[in-house]
């Protein structure tokens, strides 16, 4: 029998393939566990994915709790409903925690689990953490007291000026969710070993009103934002649509670089949103995150704060990117960009390698 006591994510799979928003929630349920001294269970629904359970233990899950039916196949809202919702009847207790990703399928779901099980959903955190919390009753005289060792959901707030700490201790699941990118994923470690559970669904008729007919998947690499190694972004301080041209020159220095945007600059038409990178776009976590004419604000550093090294240029000394950027440059972008492609070509000759490879 599966530890209900365990914190649980609801995998994402799409055609047989673990979407990277499942082991990055491995990785935080595996710290928010060891918090509460329990384990981590992952709830895996589709059809023919039962052998990934196995790197789902790999991954950081100590219990696989899967439900493979030909129903499943091909998302739909209510049949994964179902799914999910007989995993947790199964487990007869309801989990302290549950997370799911904020994508296109995680947005659809986790509400409509959070409605069934009648409890809160905090979506797009940024942070997870667990801690204790003390009721004083003025909302409410009847939840006074003290809450040990629930779940901080922490997100964006206030038009993204503000950090809020959002709680629900009085009733099981906590549930939260959140974007590809922020979390951390944990190394693969072939050696783990974990439990696998087999549960069946039974559906009713009203669980088939949604049939998928046709599925068009957008299979474009040009805009992979959250898989890109190096992305180069600009922002307001460009000036105009022109702007993306040094963008995308500084980027060509780079293989396989990625071109980015600040939301004012998607927001201005000067490039689509499928490049824009923060809160409101994408969240990503590249080896390189070159800003160019980006303030900074809260907006765009909760989607791009995580990268190994930030590099910043921006006229304004006072910018709030520089309070975090790894390096920074105070100078005209339009003078900063060519200089610092020459300096980026020269290094990669001084390697050995060619500029763009």
């Amino acid at each position: 029998m599966p530890n209900p006591n365990n914190v649980v994510v609801v995998a994402e799979q799409l055609q047989g393939d673990l979407q990277q928003i499942t082991q990055e929630l491995l990785g935080a349920a595996r710290g928010l566990a060891e918090k509460l001294g329990t384990g981590v269970s992952c709830f895996l629904l589709g059809h023919g994915i039962t052998p990934l359970a196995e790197r789902l233990i790999h991954s950081g899950a100590d219990e696989v709790i899967v439900v493979d039916d030909p129903q499943l196949k091909e998302y739909t809202t209510l049949t994964y409903r179902r799914g999910v919702i007989a995993i947790l009847e199964h487990l007869k207790t309801p989990p302290p925690i549950v997370l799911m990703g904020s994508t296109t399928i995680g947005r659809d779901l986790a509400p409509r689990i959070a409605a069934y099980m009648e409890v809160g959903l905090t979506a797009d955190c940024t942070e997870l953490d667990i801690g204790d919390y003390e009721h004083k009753g003025k909302a409410d005289p009847t939840k006074v007291g003290t809450f040990n060792n629930i779940l901080y959901a922490i997100r964006p707030s206030f038009g993204e000026s503000l950090k809020a700490r959002i709680l629900g201790p009085w009733k099981k699941p906590q549930m939260a969710t959140t974007r590809i990118g922020v979390m951390q994923a944990l190394p693969l470690d072939k050696t783990r070993k974990g439990a696998v559970f087999t549960v069946a669904v039974k559906f009713e008729q009203e669980d088939f009103r949604v049939k998928v007919v046709k599925t068009a998947r957008d299979v474009s690499t040009s805009v992979n934002l959250t898989e890109a190694k190096v992305i180069v972004s600009g922002g307001a301080g460009l000036g105009g649509p022109e702007g993306f041209d040094v963008v995308r020159d500084l980027a060509s220095v780079f293989k396989d670089a990625v071109v980015g945007a600040s939301r004012r600059a998607v927001d201005s038409g000067w490039i689509p949103y499928a490049h824009q990178v923060g809160q409101t776009g994408k969240t990503v976590r590249p080896d390189i995150y070159i800003a160019l004419g980006i303030s900074g604000a809260i907006q765009h550093r909760v989607g791009m704060a995580n990268a190994k090294t930030i590099i910043a240029v921006n006229k304004d000394a006072d910018a709030p990117i520089f309070k975090f950027a790894h390096y920074g440059i105070v100078g005209d972008l339009y003078q900063v960009a060519p200089l610092l492609k020459k300096e980026l070509i020269k290094m990669a000759r001084e390697k050995g390698v060619k500029a763009g490879a």
